[in-house]
């Protein structure tokens, strides 16, 4: 409450020429301008998702996010807010309209981010729900270090995005909101390179899948196709198709099949991962694909029907 108050007395001495006061009341803001007062409800959000801006924005609410990613602060920009700690306000009312942007990802770069090798730990997390994890359980799962696991462990509890019980060898955490932990990983993931475009027939999209996976046992579906088959919500998936392969892969069994690379028009794109992370977590059942949440992952900063599949399938997942 004190940084609230703290904040919020920043923000009187910015306006002061504006002829508008704030004056906090208990978990209300009453904002006096011009035209009059308003009074505004106050909503606390710690490390919100962007959906829980959304569901929590009405008119007569003041959203205070605290801990938030880029993405809960895009997501709150067109609705009344406070960033806590770092200032940035949107006061938009009769006769008022007050605003101040910041940029908010300062406050990850000096953590460890979730990306390659640190983006399958969480994954790891997510794959596992509600499961209590150790540091070395977690490792394991993840295919990494004791002392990685670790690094990221202690920054999502920091967050609180993890819940902390016991203490030393025995301490144990585990996820407390699996959709704000998913939308930190998908800010901070790096998309990956195409390592081969081009274009190679088939009847259908499964079909092509079939084939790809029939040359390259190893490889797995990824995008849109993999995210369809945990969430049918598409009638047709649209090329390209994503395919992952590992480091050693090789493209000349595709000239036998009468592969043809391609800039333009391409049916289908293969991408490759430092040290095959993507193969951690993958289904092996019918059409062998990443793990839902990594599905998710590729499709969720895409627009459109495919922006619908991918809340469709977070949906699926569970958000807790």
């Amino acid at each position: 409450m004190a940084e609230l108050v703290n904040i919020v007395s920043a923000i009187q001495k910015e306006i002061q020429k504006a002829g508008v006061t704030l004056t906090l009341n208990g978990e209300r803001l009453l904002v006096t301008g011009p035209a009059g007062s308003h009074c505004l409800r106050l909503v606390r959000l710690y490390r919100p998702a962007s959906a829980d801006v959304e569901r929590a924005a009405a008119p007569d609410v003041l959203l205070v996010l605290s801990a938030a990613t880029q993405k809960a602060a895009r997501a709150a920009a067109p609705f009344n807010h406070i960033l806590v700690p770092e200032g940035g306000y949107r006061l938009i009312l009769p006769g008022i309209a007050l605003r101040r942007e910041v940029d908010v990802s300062s406050e990850e770069v000096r953590q460890v981010r979730l990306m390659g090798r640190t983006g399958v730990l969480a994954e790891s997390l997510l794959l596992g729900g509600a499961r209590a994890w150790s540091v070395q359980e977690l490792a394991t799962d993840a295919h990494v270090s004791t002392t990685l696991a670790h690094r990221v462990l202690t920054r999502l509890e920091g967050e609180g995005l993890l819940l902390a019980k016991g203490s030393g060898p025995a301490k144990r955490r585990q996820v407390v909101n699996s959709k704000a932990l998913a939308e930190l990983w998908s800010q901070e993931e790096k998309p990956h390179t195409v390592a081969l475009r081009g274009y190679l027939y088939a009847n259908s999209t499964e079909a092509l899948a079939k084939r790809i996976l029939s040359l390259y046992p190893e490889s797995a579906i990824g995008g849109t196709l993999a995210a369809n088959l945990y969430k049918p919500t598409l009638t047709k998936v649209a090329p390209p198709l994503r395919v992952w392969v590992p480091g050693d892969f090789d493209s000349d069994h595709l000239k036998e099949v009468g592969f043809q690379p391609t800039g333009e028009g391409a049916s289908i794109e293969f991408l490759q991962s430092k040290d095959d992370s993507w193969r951690v977590h993958r289904s092996l059942e019918g059409i062998a694909r990443v793990s839902p949440w990594r599905a998710w992952l590729e499709v969720a900063r895409v627009e459109g029907r495919t922006k619908e599949l991918a809340d469709a399938l977070l949906t699926d997942l569970g958000g807790h």
